[in-house]
């Protein structure tokens, strides 16, 4: 994600050095790395662990969500950055996928349930990959390149809804619907793993939102 809002800054100067942000850089690197800063540090210090007051590990999930997409998809500013990026680079990003793995290692190992282990990790490291493939398939031009990059998106977004879905319904709460054996992430909010649901989740969120958008706009007229 670091690298992603390097691109943005780097890509095309003169996109982002319009009379809008006044200091580009600092407009995007000052916001993520605060959401970075808030995340890691709930996490460190147990706000995401179960029997606090307000439930802040689905907040820190929709949140950023909520606020992160509607901007991205609207905003004249980041379309223009967009048309300026290769097609390719927000999607060979998500090579970082494949680090979902550590969901299967826990699964394997028995220190996190393998309702949320098996099909969060699985979906992550296919999208991890074929996020490769598919960026070569966009960088060919063609249609039907370009329709099997928004596939990809497509499934590295269902992955996600998958992950969130299974993680809630096994997690103490009123959506919870199963009581595994073994706990969840939302049951116990322990540091490292929450960070994934956290900010690791939304972050490919948004980075698919912003690669469906660039896609979006290589057919369409642009505004």
């Amino acid at each position: 994600m670091v690298a992603c809002t390097e691109w943005l800054v780097e890509v095309d100067q003169r996109v982002w050095s319009e009379q809008v942000f006044g200091t580009p850089r600092l407009a995007v690197m000052i916001p993520y790395t605060l959401w970075f800063a808030v995340a890691w540090s709930a996490a460190i210090n147990g706000a995401f662990r179960t029997g606090t007051s307000l439930p802040v590990l689905p907040v820190a999930i929709w949140l950023p969500m909520i606020i992160g997409v509607p901007l991205l998809l609207l905003s004249k500013r980041v379309g223009r950055v967009l048309d300026a990026m290769p097609a390719t680079w927000l999607i060979a990003l998500q090579l970082y996928r494949v680090f979902g793995s550590w969901a299967l290692v826990a699964a394997l190992r028995g220190t996190l349930t393998g309702l949320l282990g098996w099909p969060a990790g699985i979906g992550d490291v296919l999208t991890g990959l074929f996020a490769v493939p598919a960026a070569i398939a966009v960088a060919n031009g063609t249609a039907q390149g370009r329709r099997a990059a928004i596939i990809w998106n497509i499934f590295g977004l269902a992955d996600f809804a998958v992950a969130i879905t299974m993680g809630a319904i096994t997690s103490p709460g009123p959506l919870q619907l199963i009581v595994p054996d073994v706990p969840s992430i939302g049951a116990t909010g322990a540091y490292p793993g929450v960070f994934t649901p956290a900010f690791a989740v939304p972050c490919g969120v948004l980075l698919h939102a912003l690669a469906l958008r660039q896609l979006y706009r290589r057919v369409k007229p642009r505004a």
